[in-house]
């Protein structure tokens, strides 16, 4: 039985959904430690501290640090998962505490955004302070291959990195309102903040002519941001309101069941560590359009379970886009392609894989190096009963 504590800044649906498959297994014993409670402006979104089924607790609200200081000192012979690497006070703490007191610690981060500079005397200073707790890890977790490179600029020995991700619970449940047979219309949806590193604009810039070659065609924006006058704005003077339509801001439940309905989710963005939309659209079957700087375009294949354009190439997106409007590859077969790659996502697989990465680095003949939810490898990780 292996003994695991999480750390993390704070509780979240689909880090709940993993930490309870890993129980499932049987062969761990698992505590999180939170830094925060979800903050108000999640809540509002519908967010709830999703606690049930494993142990937990929370920091210290007034000294955090020096709480999690004492507690990774009383944690320090379990396995210690830390997520991120300059992700605050705590985490460097928590971090710096296993790697002086000789600890088995694993580090699960996403790379930071490639778009803010760091100067070139910070980076030395980071990669000087950071390099010996990345190489003296007993292994690291990148999330995409942005983190997975992002490790070994500090260093990192690759038979320590091991490809990860986010994961949640499948969105079918029985219940959901899925698109009728006779469906007359091409939905395309877009979830997530309405803010400049989303891409919309360039989403938007692409579509533009499309409405015109495909009366059918539309798109629904789920969520809030700073962008949204400017977007409503843009929308208004082109008198395109009957065909992009703002939905507002869902809960997490109500978010999946609205993918479901759509023909296509896009995700734009200019920068995305991973992006979870990814993972409820593929879970219900929905194919997907992203950009080349979402860490979860490491899942998507061009034309088999959706499509990858190159990050602010607004032609390219529009020719994407297409060739899944002309039915150039079969929609039946692409949403097909996705839920195979959304049974791949599920957290009972993720558990397992990172049982064998605990344990031995291997799963029968598959090596730990490679993502275990591509195409290439085993469609499931759980033992065979």
């Amino acid at each position: 039985m292996l003994s695991l504590t999480f750390w993390m800044n704070m509780p979240s649906f689909y880090q709940a959904d993993f930490f309870r498959a890993l129980l499932r297994t049987g062969k761990v014993n698992l505590k999180a430690i939170f830094t925060n409670r979800i903050p108000e402006d999640r809540v509002k979104l519908g967010w709830q501290n999703d606690l049930e089924g494993f142990e937990h607790e929370f920091l210290d609200e007034k000294h955090p640090a020096r709480d999690a200081f004492s507690k990774a000192l009383k944690h320090r012979r379990k396995i210690n998962i830390v997520s991120g690497l300059w992700a605050g006070k705590v985490s460097e703490t928590v971090l710096a505490t296993l790697f002086l007191s000789h600890s088995r610690y694993f580090i699960y981060s996403e790379a930071p955004d490639p778009r803010e500079r760091v100067s070139p005397v910070k980076q030395k200073i980071l990669t000087g302070l950071g390099g010996p707790v990345v190489r003296n890890a007993t292994g690291l977790l990148p999330i995409s291959h942005f983190a997975y490179d992002y490790f070994k600029s500090y260093g990192a020995a690759e038979s320590k990195l091991h490809p990860f991700g986010y994961f949640r619970n499948s969105p079918r449940t029985g219940t959901e309102t899925l698109p009728p047979a006779n469906k007359t219309t091409i939905d395309v949806v877009y979830v997530g903040q309405l803010v400049r590193r989303k891409g919309l604009d360039l989403l938007f810039a692409a579509m533009e002519p499309l409405f015109t070659d495909y009366g059918s065609l539309n798109l629904h924006l789920i969520g809030s941001g700073d962008m949204q006058s400017e977007l409503e704005d843009w929308v208004r003077v082109r008198n395109l309101s009957g065909r992009i339509k703002f939905e507002g801001t869902l809960n997490p439940r109500q978010v999946t069941e609205r993918i479901s309905r759509a023909d296509m989710l896009a995700l734009p963005s200019r920068w995305d560590g991973w992006g979870l939309v990814v993972n409820e659209a593929l879970m219900a079957g929905v194919p997907v359009i992203v950009s080349d700087m979402c860490g979860a375009a490491d899942v998507v294949r061009n034309g088999v379970n959706g499509y990858i354009f190159r990050s602010e190439d607004v032609p390219d997106l529009r020719d994407k886009l297409k060739t899944f409007l002309t039915g150039q590859h079969p929609n039946l077969l692409l949403s097909e392609a996705a839920a195979e790659t959304g049974m791949r996502l599920a957290p009972d697989n993720a558990a397992y894989y990172l049982l064998s990465v605990l344990e031995s680095g291997y799963v029968d003949n598959y090596s730990t190096s490679k993502y275990p939810w591509m195409a290439n490898n085993p469609l499931n990780l759980l033992p065979k009963r």
